[in-house]
């Protein structure tokens, strides 16, 4: 329905009521079949092209992200070839050979078993995620809608221990495992990843719940609902954008970190799939095709997970930024 003083076609059907105000109401009925275009297939496409500017960023972009996919086409053509066919460089494409035979070698290597090492890795990267991820929001929840003493300290706080090296925190926590008898264990590393990843989780939701409308909020304490009730009806549902963010980058970063179970993992069978992929160089010569196929199956897991998710890992990071 639309409010107008007059209409352009006469032939057109449509029925006025007076409104109160003086002026004609009119109702259009719908027509039964959908408007064409009158344009040529010539026209349309000369519509479509795009304008200078934007067709340089559409440029810029497109060779960004060839720069970004080239090293990941190799490693790829790497693992399904020979050794003796990508030596000289596995852009010589004459008479290529597939083969998967080097990812059945990296799935059971002697020296490390990349089966195993998927197995363990996820055992740590699992709750790693979880536990930051929920202990997250519960923190930055307050620091989003409180006032309390010492708040501006504390959040400045975590951001000092966000900005450190991991190197430099690795010899406290070193001998607090050892002490603790945690010390080549996966609960223990699952600690430090825990830790290590609460400053940024913590700034990252503070930002991004600070964006969520506070009548929302009001409007249940009126209706009688408690903090822990409005917590977890409203924030963590509003919240789900940003938290399947944090959680995709906080997966990728425990997934594929090397220092940390470099530092705290020493039994060969708890071995993560980082620290299994250098022991496939070999000692005399590197095959570059059983460690290019050993990459491509640690790099699997993350990539799926971001591509299932993308839609709110998106979502959720515009608007933390935003905020």
């Amino acid at each position: 329905m639309t409010d107008t003083q007059h209409t352009d076609d006469p032939s057109e059907s449509a029925t006025s009521s007076s409104r109160p105000d003086g002026g004609t109401r009119v109702r259009h009925d719908v027509p039964d079949t959908a408007p064409t275009d009158d344009q040529d297939l010539r026209d349309r496409l000369t519509a479509a092209v795009p304008s200078t500017p934007r067709l340089l960023r559409y440029a810029a972009a497109i060779g960004v992200a060839l720069l970004w996919l080239v090293p990941l086409i190799g490693l790829f053509m790497a693992s399904v070839r020979p050794l003796n066919e990508i030596i000289q460089g596995w852009w010589h494409l004459e008479n290529p050979t597939i083969t998967f035979a080097n990812y059945a070698q990296a799935w059971t290597y002697e020296s490390g078993p990349l089966r195993q090492a998927l197995i363990n890795t996820a055992i740590v990267t699992i709750p790693s995620v979880l536990v930051v991820t929920l202990l997250g929001t519960m923190v930055a929840y307050p620091f989003a809608r409180f006032d309390f003493p010492l708040k501006t300290g504390l959040f400045f706080l975590l951001i000092v221990v966000m900005a450190a090296p991991p190197e430099l925190i690795a010899m406290g926590n070193y001998n607090t495992l050892r002490g603790t008898g945690m010390f080549d264990t996966y609960m223990g590393l699952v600690l430090v990843h825990i830790g290590w990843g609460m400053g940024w989780v913590v700034m990252f939701l503070r930002n991004y719940l600070l964006g969520l409308p506070k009548e929302l909020e009001e409007a249940a304490r009126i209706d009688g609902a408690s903090r822990y009730q409005i917590f977890k009806s409203i924030v963590l549902p509003y919240s789900a954008p940003a938290l399947v963010s944090v959680a995709v980058v906080q997966f990728t970063w425990v997934w594929n970190s090397f220092f940390f179970p470099l530092v705290f993992m020493r039994s060969k069978e708890k071995m993560l799939a980082p620290q299994v992929l250098p022991l496939m160089k070999g000692r005399l010569q590197i095959d570059w095709g059983l460690v290019a196929a050993g990459s491509i199956l640690t790099m699997v897991v993350p990539i799926l997970l971001f591509v299932a998710l993308q839609r709110y890992y998106k979502q959720g990071m515009v608007a933390a930024v935003a905020d």
